[in-house]
Formats: C-alpha cells, structure tokens, sequence
C-alpha cells in the first residue's frame, strides 16, 4: 500500500526551524536553477493574525529554503475579485510584499497576462482559463486552514483551484457548484490539472479561521505547521486535527475517490509531534448546502447573506464578484432574494464585514448531517 507522509510540527516561535524541520522528515529537496513558485492564499487584504491570509514569515522561511537549493523564486496569487494591481494592494497591506522583497523573492501578478484556457476530461468543467505562470514552475503551495461556508473546509486542495484562476474565472465554479457534489466535481476537475506541477503543501495552522471563514469567522490559534508532498493528504490530516471526518468533505471524497491522493486515512504516514484535535466551530450554512432542497422554498429553510447597512460602503466588490449577478448597488447594495445562489461569495470578498449571515430555519440539522 502507497503511504502519503505528512508531517506535523509543533510551532513553538520560530517558523524558520518549523518549516526546515518538516522538510527535512519529509526528505523534500529542489534542483539548483529550478524555477519555484509560492502560493499563498492571500484571499483579501486582511492578515494572518486575523486568520484569513498566509503568514509571510511562512513564506519567507520557503525563500529562503529555496534559495539555498539555488532556485530562482516567485511568490503570487490571485486574491478574490481579483482585477490587475489587486494582487500587489492586497500582498502589500498584508505585509507579505515587504516579506518577498526583504527576502529577494519576485512578485508575481497571475492577472497580468491572460489566462491559458486549458482542455479537461472533467465531469463538470470542460475547459477553464487558469494562469499561465502555474505552468512554467514548480509550485510550493502553502495555504490557511479555515472553515468555508460553502465547503465546509478550506485547505491545499482548494487554495489551488480557486487561487490559480486568475480574476472573475472563478465565478464560473460558483455558476455550477450549487450543489456540495457538483462543486465537488467541479473543483477536482480542476485540481487534476494542477495537481502535476505542485511539489509541497504547506499548511498554515499556526492562526487558524473558525465560525463563518474563510473571511468573515474567528481566529483560532492552534500553533501547528503541516507539511506533504499531496494535497489531498495534507487536507486530510488538517481537516482531521479539526475535528472533522475528511471524507465527509464533498471535494475531499471526489479527490480521493479518482485517486488524486490517499483513498483512506490509513494510507497516511504521520511524521513529527503527535496530531492533537482541536474542535473548530463550523460555518452557520451546513443545511444550505443540501441540495433536495434547493428552489423556490429554498430562501425560507437555508441560511443567506444579508447586507449590514450601517457597514455597507457600496465598494461594488460584492456586486462584481457575485456569480449569479444578485447584487445591484444604490445607496447600499441590495441582494436579490430569488437570484441568489447561496455561493457566500459576497460575505467572502467583503472587507469592510458588512455582509452577515442569518440562519435559516432547519440549521439545526446541519449538526446531525455533519
């Protein structure tokens, strides 16, 4: 039987010696001259302390790391409603460009050039435009453990998906996941074409999201760095420490399911300090996503976003970014009730907090599904 290694390290203050340390029990090397990518999740400017962004000493740790090997490093992500000169505001407010600059890696923007539409044999997605540097170098990973409230959980696989395609591309996955299986399907379309050119995941837990991530919930420190050559076993092993069955996760089961990864926990090979569960509060959505009752009762029984007016400043990011086009802007902005599809993308490119979410009246259930 395949055994995934991932390893688990305690973070104890230096993120230097965490990160060498994992690396190091994994045996994960790269070649001089190669050309190495790293991908954070910089979803909005808010930071990593606040559990929403990638720690930059993370990133700087891999730099560094990189270099030594004699690579030649770029750091770069897509943000969420991202248009060009996005990417650099959000990495700049975050503190993660002065980390790149200060450790001599090169800023990548995936919106400044057009996307690279690539064929697929996916069940959902039959081509999609991703960019074009993700196919040019050897990609480090290193994505923020968080809740969702459309997928529950957010990790390595979905930091890929949603991070690679650059600007509004992503709202064509939102479009036709409005099911937990059809994003499913639709995300691990995707993945299949990314998975070849990653070569580490590296997860951050040391701040942690709970509540209503992966923007809008509450810091959680947990203190752990996790690191795998598979993103599929490093989600599973996060999702685990979380206290949550990884196969209960829609886009976990379909990965493993086509043999993107581990088929089961018992196919990990855990590395490092022991794997301690921390309980996380879950997203307040968890009836929303069932799919029997989707239509036109489903306003009455599943939780929505409602607009906060006193916070709205009609900044237009929601509005542009809502796939569904639901959201009109006047003195506010206004959610059309019928419309929308309950992707929660409005609460999750929000930064001024002013889209809130309001239970529905079966939520309850959520408990007993999950």
């Amino acid at each position: 039987m395949q055994k995934y290694p991932v390893a688990v390290i305690d973070f104890k203050g230096n993120v230097r010696e965490s990160v060498r340390r994992a690396l190091k029990l994994l045996d994960w090397k790269c070649s001089p001259n190669e050309s190495v990518l790293i991908k954070p999740n910089m979803i909005n400017s808010k930071t990593s302390e606040e559990g929403v962004t990638t720690d930059p000493q993370i990133v700087s740790a891999l730099v560094e790391i990189t270099k030594d090997f004699g690579c030649k490093v770029y750091v770069g992500d897509s943000p969420g409603n991202a248009h060009p000169g996005k990417a650099r505001e959000v990495f700049s407010l975050t503190g993660m460009l002065k980390a790149i600059e200060e450790s001599c890696a090169e800023f990548l923007e995936f919106e400044s050039e057009p996307p690279k539409v690539v064929q697929t044999e996916g069940v959902i997605i039959k081509s999609i435009g991703l960019a074009r540097c993700i196919f040019q170098h050897r990609i480090i990973n290193v994505p923020k453990l968080k809740t969702h409230m459309q997928t529950l959980m957010t990790g390595a696989i979905k930091n890929l998906v949603f991070g690679c395609i650059p600007g509004s591309g992503k709202s064509i996955l939102h479009r036709v996941g409005i099911t937990p299986k059809k994003m499913a399907k639709a995300m691990v379309d995707v993945y299949s074409i990314i998975r070849p050119f990653v070569s580490l995941n590296v997860m951050d837990a040391i701040v942690c999201m709970e509540g209503n991530g992966p923007t809008g919930g509450n810091p959680l420190r947990v203190n752990k760095i996790l690191v795998s050559k598979d993103a599929l076993a490093l989600d599973m092993v996060s999702f685990k420490m979380a206290g949550i069955d990884p196969l209960k996760i829609p886009y976990v089961r379909e990965a493993s399911l086509r043999g993107l990864g581990p088929r089961s926990f018992d196919e990990i090979h855990l590395l490092g300090d022991p794997l301690e569960e921390v309980k996380f509060e879950l997203p307040s959505t968890f009836l929303s996503r069932v799919s029997s009752l989707a239509g036109y009762f489903t306003p009455l029984v599943t939780a929505s976003p409602h607009i906060i007016s006193e916070r709205c400043t009609a900044c237009g990011n929601c509005s542009s970014a809502c796939p569904a086009g639901a959201i009109k802007l006047d003195e506010i902005a206004q959610i059309d009730r019928l419309k929308c599809i309950r992707c929660f993308v409005c609460h999750e490119v929000c930064e001024f907090d002013a889209v809130s979410v309001k239970k529905g009246y079966y939520e309850i259930i959520d408990k007993w599904i999950f």
